[in-house]
């Protein structure tokens, strides 16, 4: 598997480095939060759109990959990400990113995800399909 044995506690080096912090992981569902610092503005000093991919891709894979209480997650590999941009964010704010599973099977799972800020509004919405490679180890 990976340094993370797929555990969402434990950050992947990307994850790190952005700041992402995983804040639950159950049956079905997966939230995670990050602080937006001076490193995640574009040129237009609003958040990047790379880091609401990142949030969302994070959260629809976590989802799908849950395996159980006190197991390690499934092997997962994000088959397609659709990523719609509803509103910027800014440095100061802190962004949560919320995932569920809405359909599919062993194999193959179908994950919608919702990034908001700390008041709630709206940012970003997507739609994944996730492939399940092996099961947990």
């Amino acid at each position: 598997m990976s340094a993370q044995d797929g555990r969402p506690d434990i950050p992947a080096p990307f994850n790190a480095l952005l700041g992402v912090r995983f804040v639950s992981w159950s049956g079905g569902k997966a939230e995670l939060r990050l602080p937006i610092g001076r490193d995640h503005l574009n040129g237009a000093f609003s958040v990047h759109g790379g880091v609401y991919a990142t949030m969302l891709d994070n959260a629809v894979t976590f989802c799908a990959s849950y395996a159980g209480d006190g197991r390690p997650g499934h092997r997962c590999l994000t088959l397609s990400l659709t990523t719609s941009f509803v509103a910027p964010a800014a440095e100061g704010d802190t962004l949560t990113a919320r995932a569920r599973i809405v359909g599919g099977g062993r194999k193959l799972v179908f994950v919608q995800g919702e990034i908001f800020n700390q008041d709630g509004h709206h940012l970003a919405h997507g739609d994944a399909v996730i492939k399940r490679l092996a099961p947990p180890s």
